[in-house]
């Protein structure tokens, strides 16, 4: 059987997914479209009652199906490791996207069916092997079929595909869509990142030249935006920015908000909240009469939404819906998160000028793309923001297809990386062609590699290639090289229009073995594809390697963000313990994506130097290798990791801000500081991946002890509470006496009341810069006096001794807290490694702390004695809580720059 294949680009979209193909020729760009001739498909799936599988697409839309029979947005949960409900049925977030992207591809199959290899050749002309060569030198008839048709055995096969996937996607989502493609069956010849695909398409659309692009990306689900500089055909991105959780979806359940809220304004008996199904049932609904409120309003200024029965509600009273919606009302609403949009573009500008000089008034284009940018406010804050006189050289944004844009420049991008494989009917053999059967020029190149159907004994027959044009002309004949590849370079094609060209595979007697018909085509209006050298994966969030550096947790980077992959780094790094093991915690930007858990001597000097090697590709799968004292390590990051339960952004934005607040603060609140929140962000992150349940509770501790000293959400910083805690432990300190640092009683209160008032005035005009002057001051005070009231206190008396022994108290509280919430890793070796260690330290809290303080609470006797055993219990319980402190960095290789 004759057949030949095509790779696709796949556009697996949070609300649509499409997919596109660039024909042999390079002239056309074809859209798959199902039956009734529609190419953008809902990403939606859905049980089909009657056959007790799944539906997807267009047959998974019933008005009547209660939403909780019918899944979308599975995009949105990729990367997640958990599964959702069909039916009676489980299924994870990659197994419903393979569902969608085998939809795809059986949807492209049909359509090439249904246009006929004619229109797939892109040349209006059928090859006619009749008219190939000389008798003898072709097929006969009976092996053609009837006279002047292609083959009745010519099949059409979808196989390969490079599949987009957003810029700002992560580790674990990129792993998702690639076992995705894994389960739909489709060999992944790349992920390409979805501004980066409609970049492609618009040049080769509209035959931009060389440029620097801003591309603006919001889709149904997802924001992205890329600054990418194009040179000679190859893409270069420069800066990625964006937001996974924003997009057209969020602009219609908006909206659906004021609906439903209108609706209770009104006196129906719902719900504010999504806790019950039947609240999400009805809520869906409203999204649905929101999303086509919202396309109305792109082409009208006010939508009149009139809805009949809708549903009923708690009190089974039936809700109709008449709303009046203006654009200006929708605008208002929805303002926030067009803004959301324009600070992503900043943020990527300012990496783009970081990265390469290039600035806003060096974008040539600003692109968009997706479906939402069809929004008037999108198009209107776009525009005032980025284009125009002082800012970038384009006047108005450029919209082209942006519903289809990125499926079309996957495509391009496909073709590029996968040409065309074809199969012939003699012979068992497979040509793979690397060249485009399209050119601009008369000169003409022909690029291929010859590989076996089944049995690779024949294959090697073949020993060289012969080239004929349609009259029967050699154009050329080529040896076989290394690796069945061959190469015709100085090829011409004087006439523009169609041709068709014959390969012929010959044997070392000249024996025909099979051959192939090729039509090509000469066309000054063919649009360039770019190259297939061109690399335009690059990475949107950071790796790094948990490491110990002045005996503290840091993060080292190994591959930084904006990094064209594929990338490597060689790293050398030094073992900081005996613990008998070493081990490598890698983070996407502060999450866990993989721990390594190498085995080493107890006896391994500390300092001993541990050399790694980490390779990504551009298909963003991360190799790890190296070498520790004689012992060869590789490991392969392959799995997505645990998901917490609430938002990991939200959790990462709130490390961010203790990472940074812990380097501003000093004395006592730097104390109170590293006592408590290093140990709480090595738990949280463990966390991550192995207790979803007890991450939200880490985070609430974090999040009230980040208030403590900084203050709440819109306060300042520190929060004003801090400040009057402070203030009264000053006020207790040198109210004692009659005189306190020369100060009598009056002159106190009198300075600390103009303190105050100057704090309070900073505070009230919400002056951080004044503020942290104020506070700064108080804090010193504070140290000084608690310096200088140490050295009166009488450490013998009962008052001290009763002091010592609330400290120790408040310590074995501590250690009990910690052990009882000490987060262990799930990988075995490691829990085993770090729970030991945890069981030692329990113990000889046991052994030498409990029962001992228990005795002296007792009977605290006021006496050196007793002051010299409180003492030491403090000691002990220090050393216990840094003990404690080190668990999470057992194994934790030392960096020293």
């Amino acid at each position: 059987m004759s057949w030949m294949e095509r790779p696709v680009g796949i556009d697996l979209g949070t609300t649509n997914s499409l997919c596109a193909m660039l024909d042999p020729s390079g002239q056309n760009l074809l859209l798959a479209e199902d039956a009734r001739g529609r190419s953008i498909i809902p990403s939606l799936l859905a049980k089909d009652e009657k056959n007790e599988g799944l539906l997807s697409g267009y047959a998974a839309i019933d008005p009547r199906r209660d939403p909780r029979q019918s899944i979308s947005s599975v995009k949105r949960k990729m990367g997640k490791r958990q599964t959702l409900e069909l039916g009676a049925e489980q299924y994870t977030p990659e197994q419903l996207s393979a569902m969608i992207l085998r939809s795809q591809r059986e949807t492209m199959q049909a359509y090439l069916e249904r246009k006929g290899l004619k229109e797939l050749w892109g040349t209006g002309q059928v090859p006619n092997r009749q008219e190939l060569g000389r008798a003898g030198q072709v097929p006969n008839r009976q092996e053609l079929g009837r006279a002047g048709q292609v083959p009745n055995r010519q099949e059409i096969r979808v196989q390969r595909a490079v599949v987009t996937v957003p810029a700002y996607f992560d580790a674990p989502q990129i792993e998702a869509t690639r076992e995705a493609a894994r389960l739909a069956e489709i060999e992944l010849l790349a992920l390409l990142q979805e501004p980066t695909a409609a970049c492609m398409y618009y040049v080769w659309k509209r035959g931009l030249s060389d440029g620097n692009f801003l591309v603006y990306d919001l889709g149904g689900g997802t924001f992205d935006v890329s600054v990418i500089r194009c040179m000679l055909g190859e893409y270069q991105v420069l800066a990625i920015d964006g937001d996974n959780f924003l997009g057209g979806d969020d602009f219609d359940r908006r909206l659906a908000d004021r609906l439903r809220q209108s609706l209770r304004d009104q006196g129906h008996a719902l719900a504010e909240g999504l806790e019950r199904p039947e609240d999400v049932s009805r809520f869906e609904q409203l999204v649905r009469v929101a999303k086509r409120a919202k396309e109305q309003l792109s082409s009208q200024p006010l939508v009149s939404i009139r809805e009949q029965a809708l549903f009923q509600d708690d009190e089974e009273e039936w809700v109709s819906l008449e709303y009046d919606l203006s654009r200006e009302a929708f605008d208002e609403w929805t303002k926030d998160l067009v803004e959301s949009t324009i600070s992503c573009c900043l943020r990527a500008l300012e990496q783009s000028q970081q990265r390469a000089q290039v600035a806003l008034p060096d974008i040539d284009a600003v692109l968009l793309v997706g479906g939402s940018t069809r929004i008037p406010s999108v198009l209107k804050r776009v525009t005032a923001a980025l284009c125009g006189e002082g800012k970038s050289r384009a006047q108005e944004p450029i919209s082209e297809s942006p519903d289809a844009a990125v499926a079309l420049g996957a495509a391009i991008h496909a073709a590029n990386l996968g040409g065309l494989r074809m199969g012939s009917e003699l012979g068992p053999f497979r040509l793979h062609l690397y060249s485009p059967l399209g050119t601009q020029s008369q000169r003409f190149r022909l690029v291929g590699e010859l590989e076996a159907e089944e049995d690779s004994a024949s294959l090697d027959e073949v020993q060289t290639i012969l080239l004929k044009n349609e009259l029967g002309t050699t154009l050329g004949i080529e040896t076989l090289h290394e690796g069945r590849r061959f190469r015709f370079s100085e090829l011409r094609l004087e006439e523009e229009g169609p041709q068709r060209w014959v390969l012929e595979l010959l044997s070392a007697s000249g024996a025909t073995l099979g051959e192939f018909s090729l039509p090509v085509h000469r066309s000054s209006a063919l649009k360039q594809t770019g190259s297939a050298l061109s690399n335009p994966t690059v990475l949107a969030k950071p790796i790094f390697l948990e490491v110990r550096r002045l005996g503290e947790l840091e993060r080292k980077e190994l591959i930084g963000r904006g990094a064209a992959l594929p990338a490597s780094g060689r790293f050398t790094f030094y073992t900081a313990d005996q613990s008998g093991a070493v081990v490598l915690t890698l983070l996407q930007n502060r999450f866990p994506i993989h721990t390594i858990h190498i085995e080493t001597p107890r006896d391994l000097p500390i300092g001993t130097a541990l050399s790694l090697l980490l390779e990504m590709d551009e298909k963003h799968v991360i190799t790890v290798s190296g070498e520790v004292a004689g012992a060869a390590f590789e490991a392969r990051v392959e799995a997505p990791p645990e998901e917490p339960l609430r938002d990991w952004a939200e959790v990462e934005q709130l490390l961010d801000e203790a990472e940074k607040l812990g380097k501003q603060l000093w004395g006592h609140d730097a104390f109170f500081y590293r006592r408590d929140v290093p140990n709480l962000l090595s738990s949280i992150r463990e966390a991550a991946r192995t207790d979803p349940d007890k991450l939200t509770v880490l985070v609430g501790r974090l999040e009230s002890e980040l208030e403590g000293l900084r203050g709440g959400i819109g306060e300042l910083s520190p929060g004003v509470d801090r400040y009057r805690l402070l203030l009264d432990g000053v006020r207790r300190m040198v109210l004692r006496g009659e005189e306190v640092l020369g100060l009598g009683f009056e002159a106190w209160v009198e300075r600390l009341d103009k303190m105050w008032s100057e704090a309070e005035a900073a505070y009230l005009a919400h002056d951080q810069k004044r503020w942290s002057r104020s506070y700064t001051q108080l804090q010193a005070l504070y140290e000084t006096l608690s310096q200088a009231e140490s050295r009166f206190v009488s450490t013998n008396s009962a008052e001290h001794i009763a002091g010592l022994l609330r400290l120790a108290r408040t310590l074995a509280n501590r250690i009990e807290d910690r052990i009882a919430n000490m987060v262990l890793p799930t990988q075995p070796e490691l829990r085993r490694l770090r729970a030991k260690a945890l069981r030692e330290i329990e113990l000889d809290y046991e052994r030498s702390v409990v029962d001992e303080l228990a005795r002296l609470e007792a009977n605290p006797v006021a006496s050196a004695e007793t002051r010299a055993h409180v003492e030491g219990l403090i000691g002990l319980q220090q050393t216990l809580l840094r003990r404690l402190d080190g668990i999470p960095s057992l194994g934790v290789v030392e960096s020293q720059d």
